[in-house]
């Protein structure tokens, strides 16, 4: 979830320090531009990150956070509607409900109302849950519930075929991640991270899954 815009925007840099550093790094690492660990510490990462993120948006590139990267990182995710009645649940429609909450704190126990359109904290298999209820389908909450209800289903798949599969779960013990099918995630990866996308690889991953009920 996007943070409303703000009326005083602080221009960053290489060398800055301190809160507005940690949640540029917690934007960007939402998007998928890796910062790495969000330290409130501006270095070559974070700038490398903003570098990127002005090439992908067509500004200019100079690595400076400024009032055009705050403007396009805090722009509002668009509401997505929910599915008409009586549709199939896709695994596209899953994906975008778990993105459209990137730059989301972690919460570790996080609990949310599941009929809250834009909640603002999550933990890793509550983003899940929530995100599957958006799109009609229910999956229990915490991963040692969700990954027995997917092997109940006959839906228990490779780390492979969920590496390639958009919509798949990845799990690892005490941990659950979405795959965006090209080696990324969208998932609640921990308290230094928030919800964001991430890479998939070197994770420790031991097993897959399709959530039942999601057409792929």
């Amino acid at each position: 979830m996007a943070t409303p815009a703000r009326s005083l925007l602080p221009t960053l840099q290489l060398g800055s320090r301190g809160p507005d550093v940690r949640e540029l790094q917690t934007l960007l690492n939402g998007k998928g531009f890796d910062c790495g660990t969000v330290d409130g510490v501006f270095g070559p990462k974070t700038q490398a990150a903003v570098e990127a993120f002005q090439r992908a948006e067509k500004i200019t590139v100079d690595g400076i956070a400024g009032p055009q990267v705050w403007d396009r990182l805090e722009a509002q995710s668009p509401t997505l509607p929910l599915p008409p009645p009586g549709s199939p649940a896709t695994a596209e429609a899953f994906v975008q409900m778990a993105l459209s909450q990137a730059g989301d704190r972690y919460v570790f126990g996080a609990e949310v109302r599941l009929d809250d359109p834009n909640p603002e904290e999550f933990d890793c298999s509550e983003l899940v849950q929530w995100a599957a209820h958006q799109v009609g389908v229910s999956i229990p909450d915490g991963t040692m519930n969700q990954l027995p209800h997917i092997q109940r289903a006959g839906k228990e798949i490779s780390v492979e075929r969920a590496f390639r599969t958009r919509g798949a779960l990845l799990f690892r013990p005490g941990h659950v991640a979405i795959s965006l099918g090209d080696g990324r995630t969208i998932e609640a990866k921990g308290s230094q991270y928030g919800v964001g996308v991430f890479s998939a690889h070197g994770r420790k991953w031991t097993t897959g899954g399709l959530i039942p009920g999601l057409m792929y």
